[in-house]
């Protein structure tokens, strides 16, 4: 009888799971997160960092390549994915990442040692319950003393609906074929289900609330997210009870933003903080109940450590950390006339509104220098040199003022947050291509679509990308770089859709209207550093 580690293990190397570098995992935003809640973790830069279950290291060697001090080990029940990690770790030539094929119930913790940071990204709900407890054993046992590790893992209220569409697929596509096959069956009866199922309904709504996401992810998405053997999200509260007996303790989520109540109405904090007071983890799983979240990325630390943890924002932290938001004015032109306006973030629910103009130009220069960094003292120092502006305020009160505004969007999730600068080109003239980009693009087989760029994040690229990244050395020559791409087109080496037109037009235009949008989208998505 095949045992459910073989089940997994043949499933993953059948079709292996799109291994991507995701945002909050990084280590850089778990120790910006400790710092927040008073619970330092150890420097990012030369620190130990485990994952587990890490598929072919797209969401560790990123790490390792910026931070080439640090040692980086992952390990993964799929020898498929190792080995295509593996190589691709040959062709980078990264010596301080390693990645071995192992199965959590049988890993010695004493043997990999201690960690600084540890992660656990789409394995814990995935696995069975004793696999669970193994991988609470390894972040328990190798955990350095100062460490943070970072758990993701489905939560129930929100996978309740979700779970009538795996039963329903899971039932329709059976327990003998290969992953791809049930991925098949699967969607077959999710198309059975929308075309018979009553409107109102519970499966109805479930599939109002999901099928679209599904419909668009991939097959490796389906097949492991939905199909796997286990799937088993809990209560929060079930979590933190049993992350506790293994001598963890809760710290926090690596979006903080997650756990504010006051982000989804005022009158819902108003009544769970009326209700539970300073009980952190019943008043989340109250809000999780409301707004029938789904998923979490819960951080740990070991028990000893969160003995005074009050989960309150460190005012001292906050000064001390580099800020990153993209915001922009829902009115039109920033008006600096003291009177207020509001700002959103694009794809974010939070608005903000501001009426001091010294705040408005704060947020001025975070979103001039977007996507890069900024400290809070560069903030309050351009806020000052605008006391001409009406409705100019005393300048220790628009201090004060600044650090609320930074308080607001850490707490709001619009602000991103580093203890260390974020470098990255705020133009598109005179800059080069990210170092750690340029050598992930001349690595990355065919296979490979994206890259990681320095704030962890996943950046799509086209062979036109390809083809044209490596020659961003700093003395950009538009005319070059659009002879480039059009010779590429006549000669049929990137397509028509690689160059984001349409076809029929001359490739010469093309070209032109293409390096213009392709500069501008690798300044946005951080791929590119000053020359200077």
């Amino acid at each position: 009888m095949t045992s459910a580690i073989d089940q997994t293990k043949a499933r993953y190397d059948d079709l292996p799971y799109s291994s991507y570098p995701y945002l909050h995992s990084a280590p850089e935003q778990l120790a910006a997160v400790a710092t927040l809640f008073g619970l330092p973790g150890p420097e990012v830069a030369t620190s130990r960092v485990l994952e587990l279950g890490c598929a072919s290291g797209g969401n560790l060697i990123p790490f390792a390549l910026r931070h080439p001090a640090a040692k980086a080990v992952g390990l993964d029940i799929s020898g498929v994915q190792v080995t295509k990690g593996r190589d691709y770790i040959s062709r980078l030539g990264a010596d301080n990442v390693v990645l071995q094929e192992a199965d959590f119930l049988g890993v010695e913790p004493a043997k990999l040692g201690k960690f600084d940071y540890i992660i656990a990204h789409g394995v814990y709900s995935w696995v069975s319950p004793e696999a669970q407890d193994a991988v609470l054993r390894i972040i328990s046992e190798c955990l350095s003393a100062n460490g943070v590790a970072f758990v993701s893992y489905n939560t129930y209220p929100g996978w309740k609906a979700k779970e009538i569409l795996r039963d329903a697929m899971l039932m329709h596509g059976g327990t003998g074929r290969n992953a791809t096959e049930q991925v098949a069956y699967g969607r077959s009866m999710l198309a059975f289900l929308q075309s018979t199922a009553p409107k109102g309904g519970l499966t109805a709504v479930a599939l109002n609330e999901n099928l679209a996401h599904i419909v668009r992810a991939p097959i490796s998405y389906l097949a492991h997210d939905y199909l796997e053997p286990f799937n088993l999200p809990c209560y929060f509260h079930e979590f933190v009870e049993r992350i506790r007996g293994h001598q963890l303790a809760y710290l926090g989520e690596a979006q903080p933003s997650m756990m504010m109540p006051s982000n989804y109405g005022p009158e819902l904090a108003r009544q769970l903080y009326g209700a539970l007071g300073e009980d952190q983890v019943r008043v989340e799983q109250y809000l999780d109940f409301a707004i029938s979240r789904s998923f979490r990325q819960t951080l740990l630390v070991r028990a000893e450590r969160a003995a005074t943890l009050r989960w309150q924002l460190d005012e001292k932290a906050v000064g001390d950390l580099n800020f990153a938001a993209h915001l922009y004015c829902k009115d039109g032109p920033i008006r600096f006339d003291g009177q207020p306006q509001e700002f959103a973030a694009p794809s974010h629910a939070a608005n903000l509104t501001v009426g001091l103009s010294g705040l408005k130009r704060a947020i001025e220069l975070l979103e001039k220098r977007w996507p890069a960094t900024v400290t809070r003292d560069e903030l309050v120092h351009h806020a000052q040199l605008t006391q001409g502006d009406v409705g100019a305020v005393a300048p220790e009160i628009l201090a004060d003022a600044v650090d609320e505004l930074l308080e607001m969007l850490v707490l709001r999730g619009m602000a991103r947050i580093r203890l260390a600068p974020v470098e990255v080109a705020a133009e598109v003239d005179g800059v080069i291509i990210d170092p750690i980009v340029r050598r992930q693009v001349n690595a990355i087989d065919a296979s490979q679509s994206h890259v990681a760029n320095v704030w962890h994040d996943s950046v799509d690229i086209g062979e036109a990308e390809r083809l044209l990244l490596p020659t961003i050395d700093g003395a950009i020559d538009r005319n070059k770089l659009a002879a480039t791409v059009a010779t590429a087109l006549r000669e049929g080496r990137i397509s028509i859709s690689d160059a984001g037109e349409q076809t029929g037009a001359d490739p010469d235009e093309q070209a032109e209207v293409f390096v213009t949008r392709f500069l501008q989208r690798m300044r946005e998505a951080a791929v590119l550093r000053r020359s200077v």
